[in-house]
């Protein structure tokens, strides 16, 4: 399971050092791509098992392919993702484009999310967590609670 935070810096080449604790579950085969943040300003990268990619990609691919949005998903999620492998330090290169997307030029903060890792510019997650305080995120677990107990008794 992925938890905990990291802050880590890239390399002159680069590289990002997977901390020690998440390689068992980003081991050999990982998926690299951009984030779904809830507005524009949220821009970081998302690292999962190649597994977990495929469990997304099936989500995905369950959707309706004529539909708009099913069709404008698949356009952003998959020409932007990246199949690496890190290498034996346990470090992946993060592909420029990707670095740009997500503001990333040296130092990173790595949120492990139980199955991904999020990839943020420390300042912009410094940002968007400063505008999230402890009683909305009450006020959100309740309403998921809320939510997942009408979904068990069948109430909309």
């Amino acid at each position: 399971m992925l938890l905990g935070k990291s802050f880590n810096t890239l390399d002159s080449k680069g590289r990002l050092f997977i901390p020690t604790k998440w390689r068992v579950d980003l081991t050999d085969h990982v998926v690299l791509l951009y984030g779904f943040g809830n507005t524009p300003d949220e821009k970081y990268l998302q690292l999962m098992s190649y597994d977990k990619f495929l469990e997304l990609t099936e989500a995905v691919d369950s959707l309706h392919p004529t539909d708009l949005t099913f069709i404008k998903a698949k356009r952003f999620i998959f020409p932007n993702a990246e199949e690496l492998n890190p290498d034996k330090q346990g470090r992946i290169l993060i592909p420029q484009e990707l670095a740009r997307y997500a503001d990333l030029s040296q130092e990173t903060c790595l949120l492990g999310l139980s199955d991904h890792v999020e990839i943020w510019n420390p300042a912009l997650y410094d940002k968007i967590r400063s505008e999230y305080n402890f009683d909305q995120f009450a006020g959100d677990m309740q309403s998921l609670a809320d939510r997942s107990s009408a979904d068990k008794t069948g109430a909309r």
